[in-house]
């Protein structure tokens, strides 16, 4: 089995901008630990990313667009293609754009406002 140690950074950017150790074993993670070395955060993580291990490997985690096909609430889905997901996504999103884009458009939120993304959101619309 090899086991190799795997420097990384926190995908969700957040202003400490955490760094990860992973372990990783025959190409799976295995383990995510913050590195104790980090100026900031000195090797502590938040709930989301130490449990990434859990969550990656969970097998009920959704791995394709799903689409909610009976009532809400009652846990009816079928698969769809990630381009049916995002032009049904688009359809419903462009026509409550042009009446009112402050009702789904963020000015500003918390959680991915570190370095890398910073206003990204914004410039997207």
């Amino acid at each position: 089995m090899t086991k190799t140690l795997v420097r990384g950074a926190c995908p969700h950017d957040c202003p400490d901008t955490c760094a990860l150790l992973v372990t990783v074993e025959d190409g799976v993670a295995t383990e995510v630990k913050g590195d104790p070395d980090h100026p900031t955060t000195a090797g502590v993580l938040c709930t989301k990313v130490s449990r990434y291990v859990e969550r990656t490997y969970h097998p009920d985690r959704l791995l394709y667009p799903m689409r909610r096909v009976g009532k809400k609430g009652e846990g009816r889905f079928e698969r769809i293609t990630w381009e049916q997901a995002l032009d049904e996504i688009a359809r419903r999103l462009q026509p409550i754009a042009a009446r009112d884009p402050q009702a789904i458009l963020p000015y500003s939120y918390c959680g991915t406002m570190g370095l890398v993304q910073g206003e990204a959101m914004a410039m997207r619309f």
